[in-house]
């Protein structure tokens, strides 16, 4: 069982200097409900800085949220609900997003669902459409929960999961251990990336590696959507074990060079500021 390092960075695809729109990754968020919007802030954030593209899936009375979000990142495009699954099997046809048709072949790599949704019919309802679309998929939080027996049936390669350890233990009735979690992701066959004060990185091919970096800061509100939206963003280039494993990296990096400032008094606004200038710092380093 390894420990990751800085070196997972040199296996990422990243932006090659004749780099076009959209060849860098492109992002639907399924995130916030009526209650919670501060996770799809976030989530959104960390994302942008990585990917060319987020597309935003939200509840209606987020709308005004999104308005001005639009004004902050580069490309970020909210989707009509209604408009991005069709009724039977899940699939995903055409929708319209400012204007224009947006078709999932040609418009995200990944979904990231799951923060700050709530746990409701809805939510399990999108969740189920994700797993049978054939989508690459980040399942995180509130995913997690509306997860029962014959849901889980439907995991594959594709999904990643992210758990907490309470998570963890209710969704597969074991103890949040190294040991369990890659048995849990031999057994779904998927990839899950347990959190935890070690993180524990398993994917479905049985290979299985330790984060060991972060602090106390990062158990704050909203951290956790930082990294659900990180791992998402670099999954719509890489493959899932690096996707989650550099997430994870690079979001406790993040946390422990503002721990160097300020301990832990940080929030998840700082980490998503930190992020990027970690990672060119350490890009730059590792050449």
């Amino acid at each position: 069982m390894q420990n990751i390092s800085s070196k997972i960075l040199k296996q990422l695809r990243l932006p090659r200097p004749n780099s076009r729109k959209r060849d860098n990754g492109r992002l639907l968020i399924i995130a916030g409900s009526d209650k919670y919007f501060g996770a799809l802030v976030y989530a959104i954030k960390a994302a942008s800085r990585i990917v060319d593209l987020v597309y935003v899936l939200t509840t209606p009375n987020n709308k005004k949220l999104i308005e001005k979000l639009k004004l902050k990142t580069g490309e970020f495009m909210p989707i009509d609900s209604s408009l991005l699954f069709s009724p039977i099997h899940g699939e995903m046809p055409r929708a319209k997003s400012r204007g224009r048709e947006v078709n999932k072949k040609s418009d995200w790599d990944c979904i990231l669902i799951g923060p700050g949704m709530g746990i409701s019919t809805r939510t399990k309802n999108l969740v189920r459409r994700v797993l049978i679309s054939k989508t690459k998929a980040v399942l995180d939080a509130d995913a997690l929960n509306v997860l029962d027996d014959k849901m889980k049936k439907l995991l594959s390669p594709l999904h990643i999961l992210t758990p907490h350890h309470r998570e963890f233990k209710r969704l597969f009735n074991l103890a949040p251990t190294a040991e369990n979690a890659k048995a849990m992701a031999k057994k779904y066959h998927c990839s899950i990336m347990l959190k935890g004060p070690v993180d524990v990185i398993a994917a479905f091919d049985g290979k299985i590696a330790l984060n060991k970096t972060g602090n106390a800061g990062l158990t704050k509100g909203g951290t956790g959507d930082v990294l659900a939206g990180l791992i998402a963003a670099f999954y719509t280039t890489n493959d899932s074990y690096t996707s989650a494993a550099a997430g994870v990296y690079l979001n406790c990096k993040a946390g422990d060079e503002l721990y160097k400032k300020v301990g832990t008094f940080y929030n998840a606004e700082d980490l998503v500021e930190q992020i990027p200038k970690t990672l060119h710092w350490l890009i730059k380093r590792n050449k």
